[in-house]
């Protein structure tokens, strides 16, 4: 997958959707859905933390590695967001 020619939120739905599988139980995803109430569990985010570092190229801080990022799209979208950004700058 390229980060060229898809937004960076519609990249991490994808993703997200990969390790929860929400689309496949007939759940629609929404930008600020709790993703812990969703089914989220250690494992899953750990899969899903792994598969942004790949997919994006980048390394999020260790700042970032707390329940909190990973609660819905926005909070995960923001995380990459900034750590694209550090990677640029």
């Amino acid at each position: 997958m390229t980060t060229s020619d898809t937004s960076t939120v519609d990249i991490v739905r994808k993703l997200i959707d990969q390790q929860l599988n929400l689309s496949g139980h007939g759940f629609e995803l929404n930008h600020d859905d709790n993703l812990w109430d969703r089914g989220m569990t250690s494992l899953t985010c750990l899969g899903l933390m792994l598969s942004i570092e790949d997919t994006f190229g980048i390394e999020l801080p260790e700042s970032a590695l707390k329940e909190s990022t990973f609660r819905s799209v926005d909070t995960i979208t923001a995380a990459v967001d900034g750590a694209l950004s550090s990677a640029q700058g």
